[in-house]
């Protein structure tokens, strides 16, 4: 990963080891911050949760329709190979199956920027 990157991921990953190898190889911390027992989050840590999860949830709804559409909770398979190919097929039917609403609302677009121009 490239230097000045950001990393984002949940507070499950909020530990002092993973802001520190972070922070050594120049990788910014997009990871949330976590309550402690009697140490609830700040106002401005909550913000700063709320800003990551409008980053993570583009990324984050991917898996789940992945999940809830093909059942694809559990690896099937081991190696790496075999995982890998599993990931790129998932990748394929997620996109295929996407794919007649992202054109209708490609057209619907055009449409509308079409009347607003004339």
């Amino acid at each position: 990963m490239q230097p000045g990157a950001r990393v984002h991921a949940d507070k499950a990953y909020s530990s002092r080891k993973h802001r520190a190898a972070l922070k050594s190889r120049g990788i910014k911390n997009g990871i949330q911050d976590k309550a402690a027992k009697n140490n609830p989050l700040t106002r401005r840590q909550l913000q700063r949760n709320s800003l990551i999860a409008k980053v993570r949830y583009v990324i984050e709804r991917t898996f789940g329709s992945q999940a809830r559409w093909f059942n694809a909770k559990i690896l099937r398979y081991r190696g790496l190979v075999k995982a890998h190919a599993w990931h790129l097929l998932l990748a394929m039917a997620y996109n295929l199956k996407r794919l007649p609403k992202l054109f209708a609302d490609r057209r619907i677009s055009r449409k509308h920027r079409d009347i607003a121009s004339s």
